[in-house]
């Protein structure tokens, strides 16, 4: 399916938001290989930073919400390179125009106005996400399965699944089963040696779950390297992996253990961990 733009010749403007919330992890890192790709097909793209989300949702922290929105602005455009136009939710979500169309939105959902309630928050932060695209003029936004809905415009372009160490889906997560940047090398350890692996007879889990430590080397590892990926073999010495698809013939062909397996994620993994830290140290060490 062809993207629609905004017209003849225009390309198309596609849209996705995120608040700076929670810590960044690598749960994220299929999403933004996905909007890499996007990218790459010639979409003009914006990536709202949703601090006034932020501040709904967990009320009022200047410091931390700025903190974080700073990590996640160097994160996205200069760690993961994505080629997109960054901006604040705050640059816009308190212009006149905005709050009065936000206003009329909200009485038409009985959500009485100034109230501070954690309930009317969470409802005036969806309502937000429903108003963002209509009011930056966009042609498509990414939203996930849940909250797609028929006949929207601008269209919905329906965000992969993401997973956990646990193979379970993101929504289902907890700080134990999602890797941030910011871990360190013993909680890194810690969660790779817990991560879901099945041995290759086990294709699918029964409970749902997939395969977490090939879905962390599909995503986590071979878009960010340029080297190949060393997995010592059950039959003895070595092999070198220059895609995930190699990667997972030979794991599912039983020529290498999700032991020695795991082994070479910690090793790619922390790796990339380290660059990301020293690199947003770096970014954030004028801000205090």
């Amino acid at each position: 399916m062809s993207l629609p733009s905004s017209g003849p010749g225009a390309p198309p403007h596609t849209l996705w938001g995120i608040s700076p919330l929670a810590p960044l992890h690598l749960g994220l890192d299929k999403l933004i290989v996905h909007q890499q790709w996007l990218i790459a097909a010639g979409a003009e793209h914006t990536i709202v930073l949703a601090d006034v989300h932020a501040t709904l949702c967990a009320g009022p922290m200047p410091h931390l919400n700025e903190q974080r929105t700073r990590c996640y602005e160097h994160y996205l455009l200069q760690e993961c390179g994505l080629n997109a136009t960054l901006v604040r939710g705050s640059a816009f979500q308190h212009s006149p125009t905005y709050q009065q169309q936000l206003g009329r939105l909200l009485a038409s959902a009985d959500v009485p106005p100034g109230r501070a309630t954690r309930a009317d928050a969470r409802a005036t932060a969806a309502a937000m996400q429903i108003l963002d695209p209509v009011f930056l003029g966009v042609d498509a936004v990414l939203v996930e399965a849940g909250d797609y809905r028929a006949g929207d415009t601008p269209i919905s372009i329906i965000t992969p699944t993401l997973y956990d160490t646990h193979g379970r889906p993101l929504r289902e997560s907890t700080p134990r089963t999602r890797i941030t940047v910011h871990d360190d090398h013993a909680t890194l350890t810690r969660k790779i040696k817990h991560m879901y692996a099945p041995p290759p007879e086990h294709t699918s889990a029964e409970d749902g779950r997939v395969n977490a430590l090939l879905e962390h080397f599909r995503w986590s590892v071979f878009p960010w390297t340029a080297e190949a990926v060393p997995i010592h073999l059950a039959a003895g010495g070595y092999a070198f992996f220059h895609s995930y698809e190699d990667l997972r013939q030979a794991y599912n062909a039983g020529r290498i253990t999700p032991g020695d397996a795991k082994t070479a994620l910690l090793i790619m993994l922390s790796a990339r961990l380290q660059m990301i830290q020293v690199n947003l140290r770096l970014a954030l060490r004028d801000f205090s």
